[in-house]
């Protein structure tokens, strides 16, 4: 029995204790989980300026096709919507696709030139109350939008005339108004108009509308009411503007 035990003991397999594994604990959380992921912003030359502040500010070329580009979608997309009652004029027209500065002319026998998104905005509104009141069922078609040759340089404002010419961007736009008169005969009415959009060659927003044609003529009368109306306006909403906040429509005639 002693033999057995020793060749027991012999035979004993002795098993090192495990050793402890100490792992170090987890970095703490930062506080913004996401900041450090955030790209940087490319760095250019003329920076976008902040928001609310100098919007015609010059812009970076990539930035300013990028401006180019959303007006010209804009455009495509509201103009067939003229006259849809859920678009506003701020809806219409907004800020980052007119320019503060933009200036809206018509032509003949609405001879004016009317300055300012203020007034753009409100013109545009007093001409769409004014063929809701003659009119139902009114409605726009986009005919055809095209780039315009760029400018002479005799013909650019005067704050224009120093940029490259690969910035003097125009886009013509062919539009057709049409709607049923209130008063018989209830026969579809029809306008064409030929509308220029310019491109300001610094910041890429609409600086400019030019109404080139109305096509037919709108009667001398109506032509009459439209600008008297306008004109009206004006001298009712000047006392009530805000300080600093002045409209002027031109009457080009004169």
């Amino acid at each position: 029995m002693a033999a057995v035990g020793r060749a027991a003991r012999a035979t004993r397999v002795i098993v090192p204790a495990a050793r402890a594994l100490s792992t170090p604990p987890p970095p703490p959380l930062p506080s913004h989980p996401f900041h450090n992921f955030s790209p940087t912003p490319p760095t250019f030359s003329h920076p976008n300026p902040p928001n609310g502040e100098r919007p015609d500010a010059p812009v970076h070329d990539a930035e300013w096709e990028i401006r180019v580009g959303r007006g010209m979608l804009h455009l495509r997309e509201t103009l067939p919507r003229l006259f849809d009652p859920s678009l506003g004029s701020d809806d219409l027209f907004p800020r980052e696709v007119f320019s503060p500065h933009v200036v809206l002319k018509l032509p003949s026998p609405f001879p004016i030139r009317i300055p300012g998104l203020t007034a753009y905005r409100m013109a545009f509104a007093t001409g769409r109350s004014g063929l809701h009141a003659l009119h139902t069922d009114l409605a726009t078609t986009l005919q055809r939008m095209t780039f315009s040759p760029p400018q002479a340089p005799h013909s650019l404002a005067d704050g224009f005339k120093d940029t490259p010419a690969v910035r003097h961007r125009q886009i013509r736009v062919m539009l057709s108004l049409h709607g049923i008169p209130r008063l018989p005969p209830h026969h579809c009415a029809e306008w064409t108009t030929s509308n220029l959009y310019t491109f300001n060659p610094y910041s890429g927003l609409i600086a400019s509308h030019e109404v080139e044609a109305i096509r037919p003529l709108p009667g001398e009368g109506v032509g009459e009411w439209v600008k008297h109306r306008l004109l009206g306006w004006t001298r009712q909403a000047e006392p009530a503007g805000p300080v600093g906040f002045s409209v002027k429509i031109e009457d080009v005639r004169r």
